[in-house]
């Protein structure tokens, strides 16, 4: 507002008007006019102040109007205007403001309640004992209360107990002649709990603080946006919750933003919808549940291939006589597809039955195709994780596994047997462990060669396993040496399991690769586990029983 002509310093001295421009960040640019005689200041001293710093209740309320305009209303190059004979407010394109102030307010302070009725932020006046004395009409149509029934009632009656035991300190502090801003979390008396960002300004008369001014906006969509923000952020970068956890928070938040009923993830297969993650407090709705593509309002979105939204269902052409409608009701729909690799993965999608007052602005759109990034990404780590982690199965497996049968190793026996012992020992749950040799196997290692021998190894653990029942393990620990583990068997039925082990290897036959025939047999040593026994004590035991079936002539089974 510099270089302006000489008329125009004219006409300001003679209105008695001062004009601020004002930042962004509510820093003061350029000041001209009688700012001494308003906000006693040369216009030179007020550029850089921050306009918190200011006393005067106009320049608190064009603050908090360009603000609150700037955050809900008014989109990057728009302008708007607020005017009043005693003071106006206007938006510029770039973003700051201008307020224009008059003396006139100084002297009729019914002024201050036309200009206040004309903004759209809360306005109140408190006085020393925290009863309103003025509410402006914004405070009203939010409050639920009527100006008359409003006038001269206790602040602590529009809200709980506790938000009023909160905020009564700051009200002190502001009638102490302090400016008081804070924000927080109130809960109003007829059960709505908002965010609220507050700023209290003394009233002076004659050097006395008589009342405070209350600048009041509700930043409940704010804080949301915020907090969805920062959940799509944070989520997304955790390591220490899983994927459903993170999925769930992000629809949560984004129903919370979006004020709607329920919040889905599905994956798309064919024509089928599954559920994958489902967030909702009033639709009984759980992962897997599966429904045909062509009944659900995201077959219409996939179509589309954008985002897909409506906010009166049962008005809307394209959906009106939609199965999904006609079944669920569904007033109020916005979905996504989501996509992997280039490729339709499923749809990310929120509804209610109730329809929205509002159609979904560009910035609920473009936080939907956030939320869709966020998930997608979740759905990508998932995948990538599940890949690493069967790898790490089949390592962990392999390295459990002997190579050459296939059968648990020596390692996986171990923490077999001392689990068995565990549970022995805490609930009496009594087992059995048998020893299993190839009788003369060095011999058919010398006649036929290793590889013969191999398959001999091959062979017998297919014989021994189909021997056995279902919770029984049996385990090659090294050469020719069987473990069999028989779960919940004291010795009269572990020998009996282990001679239908060695009457099943005698009855088979083994053809080698040239043709030859072989007959194998085994011998065994079997032992039941006393409590208070180790696994090295339990072994030894079983390992002196085989010898002795050794001993006694092969090819049969002892126990100790």
């Amino acid at each position: 507002m510099a270089n302006q002509p000489a008329w125009w310093e004219e006409v300001l001295s003679l209105s008695q008007s001062a004009y601020l421009h004002v930042s962004r960040d509510q820093r003061i640019i350029d000041a001209l006019g009688d700012t001494r005689m308003l906000l006693d200041r040369e216009p030179a001293a007020l550029i850089g102040m921050a306009l918190p710093e200011l006393k005067d209740i106009r320049a608190r309320l064009g603050g908090a109007v360009a603000e609150s305009l700037a955050r809900q209303e008014i989109r990057p190059g728009e302008t708007w205007g607020f005017e009043d004979g005693a003071g106006s407010y206007y938006g510029l394109a770039d973003g700051s403001f201008v307020i224009k102030l008059t003396t006139a307010m100084k002297v009729d302070q019914g002024i201050i309640g036309r200009l206040a009725d004309q903004l759209p932020i809360m306005v109140a006046y408190v006085d020393r004992e925290f009863c309103f004395r003025f509410n402006n009409q914004a405070y009203v149509d939010f409050i639920g209360i009527d100006r008359e029934s409003l006038y001269g009632r206790p602040v602590a009656t529009v809200m709980t107990p506790a938000s009023f035991e909160r905020i009564q300190p700051r009200l002190q502090r502001a009638l102490a002649g302090e400016e008081v801003t804070y924000e927080d979390r109130l809960t109003l008396a007829d059960g709505r709990t908002c965010y609220f960002k507050v700023h209290y300004t003394p009233d002076f008369l004659e050097g006395e603080v008589v009342g405070l001014y209350a600048i009041i906006q509700d930043i409940s969509e704010y804080r949301a946006m915020i907090q969805l923000l920062r959940d799509v952020h944070s989520s997304t970068n955790r390591t220490d919750i899983g994927p459903d956890k993170i999925v769930d928070q992000l629809l949560r938040d984004a129903l919370a933003y979006l004020s709607l009923d329920i919040g889905l993830v599905s994956r798309i297969i064919d024509e089928q919808y599954i559920l994958k993650w489902a967030a909702s407090d009033v639709a009984d709705l759980s992962p897997g549940d599966t429904f045909a593509l062509g009944d659900t309002y995201c077959r219409v979105m996939l179509d589309t291939e954008d985002v897909f939204h409506t906010n009166a269902a049962g008005q809307d052409t394209r959906i009106s006589g939609h199965p999904c409608y006609q079944t669920f009701g569904l007033e109020t729909y916005i979905g996504t597809p989501l996509r992997l690799n280039g490729e339709v993965w499923g749809t990310l999608n929120f509804s209610s039955a109730q329809p929205r007052q509002e159609p979904f602005d560009q910035m609920e759109i473009e936080l939907v195709r956030l939320i869709a990034d966020a998930v997608e990404r979740v759905i990508t780590d998932e995948a990538e994780i599940e890949q690493v982690r069967q790898e790490l199965d089949r390592m962990a497996n392999k390295a459990l596994r002997d190579y050459l049968t296939g059968l648990p190793n020596r390692a996986y026996l171990d923490q077999h047997v001392e689990a068995l012992i565990d549970a022995h020992e805490a609930r009496d749950e009594p087992f059995s462990l048998a020893v299993i040799d190839i009788d003369h196997f060095k011999r058919i290692n010398d006649l036929h060669g290793h590889d013969a021998g191999d398959t001999v190894l091959q062979w017998l653990s297919g014989r021994v396993a189909e021997s056995l029942r279902e919770d029984d393990l049996v385990a090659r620990t090294g050469g020719e040496e069987f473990v069999v583990v028989l779960r919940g068997t004291r010795t009269p039925g572990a020998v009996a399991v282990l001679e239908r082990v060695r009457e099943h290897v005698d009855a088979g036959r083994l053809t080698l690769e040239d043709g030859q025939s072989l007959q194998v047999t085994v011998s065994g040593g079997v032992s039941e586990h006393h409590r208070g026994e180790t696994h090295a004590q339990l072994f030894k035991r079983a390992d002196t029983a085989l010898y002795t079936a050794k001993r006694n002539g092969r090819d049969r089974i002892s126990c100790l």
